[in-house]
């Protein structure tokens, strides 16, 4: 006898979460759910692809993924191009990795593409009958750039990502970080044990930090009255300013040097998985993505930037506080998945004035995918 899971209707869903309800723990183990994610929610919204300082001369090029979909954005003549990095032959990726090239050519049978994504040439081509070599570009996608933030989507229907995410130029622009001036310092791969949503609902509040995370409590005050949570949209921002123990070197916890024309942290999370993080002291801001890999863990990139002339000691100590934190996360994330596997209880109960921005969230994650 075959059971039929009963699926919840999103009003159902949407009423739960204004009364404070998590979504279900099914929703963070289900493989058909984070099917639907990859779907519903990363084939239709702005994907982080790389910094546009990695593209700036004629043939440059960056590749990624979109929703599981491999991608590539280069500059050519007109300007800045995105295709789906797939050879229309037998669907090879046709570009790695990232750095410069006159052509783009295909490494399984050397199919040719120029930098306007035709096709040029195919070995034994000219014997094959009814074969036209401009019948075969590579599919072309949508490339915007945000600032020096460089995004692209599969959906031609979806708004540009400035209607999506401008504001937050200015949010960073409060921070006293410089975007045009930053310099790309590490770019480093990972991976966790936990749902991508469990991971970025971890990130959406503070709640935890005065408990979880020593260090970064030292250096922020997360105190509720002064750290701020403000959803707008398609992005939300936290901001806190830095604890003037901190500031004078009387913190209890060892900490890099808080002090500088940095004095406000910033962590923004563009929609579906894109995080931005300023911390105080030297101009520095980070990046990271989270990407579903199956319903119970996540693989992610972060990206480490600085101002011109950071010192190699800051830069060292800030990178080695930023790991600190994702530990301390990780820890915890990877626990709350083990208990959303357990599947009891099936739903926790947030505070409302504290992890808005996570309901937020859910709330955005039910009406992409609707009842799954």
């Amino acid at each position: 006898m075959t059971m039929t899971r009963q699926v919840e209707a999103p009003a159902i869903l949407l009423a739960a979460l204004e009364r404070g309800e998590s979504l279900p723990a099914r929703w963070y183990t289900d493989p058909s759910i984070t099917e639907r994610e990859i779907t519903l929610v990363f084939r239709k919204s702005w994907n982080y692809i790389g910094s546009l300082s990695q593209l700036s001369a004629i043939g440059d090029y960056v590749t990624g993924y979109a929703g599981g979909v491999p991608v590539v954005v280069l500059r050519n003549e007109r300007g800045l191009a995105g295709f789906i990095n797939v050879c229309r032959h037998r669907r090879h990726e046709v570009m790695k990795g990232r750095g410069n090239a006159k052509a783009m050519q295909c490494g399984y049978h050397a199919w040719t593409y120029d930098l306007a994504g035709g096709l040029k040439r195919v070995p034994r081509s000219a014997a094959e009958p009814n074969f036209r070599l401009e019948d075969f570009p590579l599919l072309p996608i949508r490339a915007e750039t945000l600032g020096p933030f460089v995004f692209v989507n599969l959906d031609a229907e979806a708004p540009t990502v400035q209607a999506c995410y401008g504001p937050v130029l200015d949010l960073i622009a409060r921070s006293g970080v410089v975007l045009d001036t930053l310099e790309p310092y590490s770019r480093e791969e990972w991976r966790s044990h936990a749902n991508w949503k469990t991971m970025l609902e971890n990130y959406l509040e503070c709640y935890h930090c005065a408990v979880a995370h020593p260090g970064f409590n030292a250096a922020i005050d997360v105190r509720p009255d002064v750290y701020t949570l403000e959803a707008h949209g398609y992005f939300s921002s936290q901001s806190g300013q830095v604890r003037a123990a901190a500031l004078q070197g009387k913190s209890k916890i060892k900490l890099y040097d808080v002090a500088g024309t940095v004095a406000e942290s910033q962590y923004h999370f563009l929609w579906p998985n894109m995080t931005i993080n300023i911390n105080p002291g030297f101009p520095n801001l980070s990046v990271d993505i989270w990407s579903p890999d199956g319903p119970n863990a996540t693989k992610g990139i972060s990206e480490q930037y600085f101002g011109p002339g950071v010192d190699k000691d800051f830069a060292e100590e800030l990178v080695a506080f930023n790991k600190q934190v994702a530990t301390e996360d990780d820890t915890l994330t990877d626990s709350v998945q083990r208990g959303l596997l357990g599947g009891l209880p099936d739903r926790g109960r947030f505070l409302t004035n504290s992890e808005h921005l996570v309901i937020h969230f859910q709330k955005m994650i039910v009406n992409a995918v609707g009842g799954a």
